[in-house]
């Protein structure tokens, strides 16, 4: 009993916060903020297809680093332990589209989702992506050069500065909508010898195969495009491992599990069940945690992989000691705040953690 009671407390003691790229201005004076109330930062510096370091792959925010080296000698000093926080798949936001020839928006246009027609997402406008509750502009999750890419942006960061481990946000689909690039196509075609975009063709193709056959067919497209993301995951970890096997892989995850995967086809229960990654940070940022928290204890197999993102944006700091109460009461590792601004404008948040 003494055993367990020692590791329950190890693995609720998680208290981690999200330290957006446009707070990084405020450089160490992030400590002061924080008043030694977390032990775990997650920091953004790789984000719209851009970079807050010198990179040699993706266009630079910031050009020195030296504000880096010194936040992370800091942070250890302190014990705090950091991880870089990078926008995989999300390449841009709503603004008006940038102008750099060596963003991938210029330099490779051709990288980016597609709908069922062949249309790019790269050619919606903004008010069309908000009207499908898209953020913004997605590069092709499926591509063999968008994977390259990424695990280079990866490797830079953890080869050259000292993290304690990476953290991936946006590392999925923006929507159903988005899931007929022809590098994903091609895949399925090579392993049934169908085109997607057949599944949903009218009579011909339901006559060739039944209704039946059309049916079991789209069943496994869908289970495809999630399992062909889980293999990048499990392929991005390994190879990070292989270079620094102690670095910590993190996911920041829907946290409804089940549509996770059929909306946005983020396997995120697979991916720490099998081991790919290290723990995943669920975004439930709402009033109403309990259902989807109650939900995943009966389907994961470790809890302490999990920690529970709180969002301080849309709740007070009342609620926030509430759910930060409620997960202390289960198994999961701990919790992470979302985001720093909020704890910077408002001291009160700080002390929902004791």
């Amino acid at each position: 009993m003494g055993v367990f009671i020692l590791l329950f407390v190890c693995y609720t003691d998680f208290k981690g916060v999200w330290i957006p790229r446009w707070s990084i201005a405020d450089k160490n004076d992030i400590f002061t903020h924080l008043d030694g109330k977390f032990n775990h930062i997650f920091l953004q510096i790789f984000a719209l297809g851009e970079a807050y370091y010198p990179s040699k792959y993706a266009p630079s925010k910031i050009h020195s680093d030296t504000w880096l080296k010194q936040f992370l000698d800091e942070a250890h000093l302190r014990k705090i332990k950091v991880s870089a926080w990078i926008n995989v798949f999300y390449s841009w936001g709503y603004a008006s589209k940038t102008h750099n020839p060596n963003h991938l928006i210029n330099l490779h246009p051709n990288w980016y989702v597609l709908d069922q027609f062949g249309r790019s997402i790269f050619d919606y406008d903004i008010s069309e992506l908000r009207g499908l509750g898209i953020e913004g502009y997605y590069l092709s999750p499926a591509n063999a050069q968008v994977r390259a890419y990424l695990t280079n942006i990866a490797e830079e960061i953890m080869c050259t500065y000292d993290f304690d481990g990476i953290h991936l946000d946006y590392i999925r689909y923006p929507s159903k909508e988005f899931i007929y690039d022809v590098s994903l196509r091609s895949k399925f075609m090579r392993k049934y010898y169908v085109d997607p975009n057949d599944l949903f063709a009218e009579s011909e193709f339901k006559m060739r195969f039944s209704l039946w056959g059309c049916d079991d067919l789209k069943k496994q497209w869908q289970e495809f495009i999630y399992n062909d993301l889980t293999i990048f995951v499990k392929n991005l970890s390994e190879q990070l491992k292989k270079n620094k096997p102690d670095i910590q892989i993190s996911v920041a995850v829907k946290p409804n599990y089940l549509s996770a995967r059929r909306e946005y086809f983020q396997d995120w229960m697979d991916w720490i069940n099998s081991g790919f990654v290290d723990f995943v940070c669920l975004m439930a940022y709402n009033k109403h945690i309990e259902k989807y928290l109650n939900k995943i204890l009966k389907v994961v197999k470790e809890p302490h992989r999990v920690t529970v993102g709180l969002g301080l944006y849309v709740l007070s700091p009342q609620q926030i000691k509430r759910q930060v109460a409620f997960v202390k009461s289960k198994p999961f590792s701990g919790v992470v705040f979302f985001s720093y601004d909020q704890l910077k404008k408002n001291k009160e948040y700080l002390y929902s953690l004791e």
